[in-house]
């Protein structure tokens, strides 16, 4: 066997193995942030989709920043263990935060999330959080992601890693300011009152309303991902790549609608059917989803 390929074998050893490593610190700042809930129960014994949901999406967060921070030139094993240790660890505190700013601010006035997905197991409201968690990841994905500009030139690296830190609180405050406005507004362009058919238990809303929220953040991490040339052409980035998501994404969902349901109606399946069709709902997802995508390629 050749020197490169043992190389390459151990490299991808090395790597597997570390995010071991921060799967188990990640485990154990989930279990903190829901110390109040019984987590195997819920998995287990109740066998609860909804928290299974919502636990799938964090850990799916935590393996998209563990992406990040290996993406790109490798600055050797004992660096790129720090690297993925503190990055990760920050990212699973902003990733709960994220969760603690969607059930206090967003939901606190409308429902509770602790009832809808521990105490009545709606499975809609654990896609919402899911994609809470896929959101907040994307971000610091986009974040973390190429060079940042270094604030601090006369530390050399240390200033360099500094300012990485700092590019990342700002970039993700950014983007749950512009998600939390969202959340506020979307609701009342909407045709039905989402948060209504959610507590209903229509899972469909759920997913839908999910779908749209990630393909927002998203979008907003592919205009921020990559090395920082200057502020001031990322924050046009950002205006760039939403303003076209605003635009394009409620066309997109409607040519999709006509194409694969022309004698139907989306809204109409999804909420004004004595059962929700959840079936429409995962097409509706994947007109938000896939325009954000599409139109992330072709900028």
């Amino acid at each position: 066997m050749e020197e490169n390929t043992l190389i390459w074998i151990g490299n991808t050893f090395f790597y597997i193995f570390l995010f071991f490593i921060l799967f188990f610190i990640s485990k154990q700042l989930f279990l903190n942030r829901f110390k109040k809930i019984d987590v195997n129960n819920e998995l287990t014994t109740k066998d609860n989709v909804a928290f299974s949901i919502l636990t799938t999406g964090y850990y799916a967060g935590i393996l998209i920043i563990f992406l990040g921070v290996i993406q790109g030139d490798s600055y050797g094993y004992l660096i790129d263990t720090f690297l993925v240790i503190i990055y990760g660890i920050i990212g699973n505190l902003l990733l709960l935060v994220s969760s603690v700013i969607n059930e206090k601010i967003v939901f606190t006035k409308k429902f509770s999330l602790f009832k809808e997905i521990v105490r009545d197991e709606n499975r809609g409201a654990g896609a919402i959080e899911f994609a809470n968690f896929i959101g907040s990841s994307l971000i610091i994905y986009g974040a973390i992601t190429g060079k940042s500009t270094n604030f601090f030139p006369e530390l050399s690296n240390i200033g360099l890693f500094i300012s990485g830190l700092i590019s990342l609180i700002v970039f993700w405050s950014i983007g749950q300011f512009i998600l939390l406005v969202f959340f506020k507004i979307y609701p009342s362009f909407s045709k039905y009152e989402i948060f209504k058919q959610i507590e209903k238990d229509n899972n469909a809303v759920g997913v839908v309303y999910a779908s749209i929220f990630i393909s927002i953040a998203f979008l907003y991490a592919q205009a921020i991902k990559g090395d920082i040339i200057s502020w001031l052409l990322t924050i046009e980035n950002i205006v760039y790549y939403l303003g076209l998501g605003f635009i394009l994404l409620p066309i997109s969902r409607w040519v999709v609608d006509k194409i694969i349901l022309p004698k139907s109606d989306l809204t109409h399946e999804i909420v004004h059917q004595e059962i929700p069709n959840q079936g429409a709902a995962f097409i509706e997802a994947f007109a938000y989803i896939g325009s954000a995508v599409l139109i992330s390629f072709c900028i």
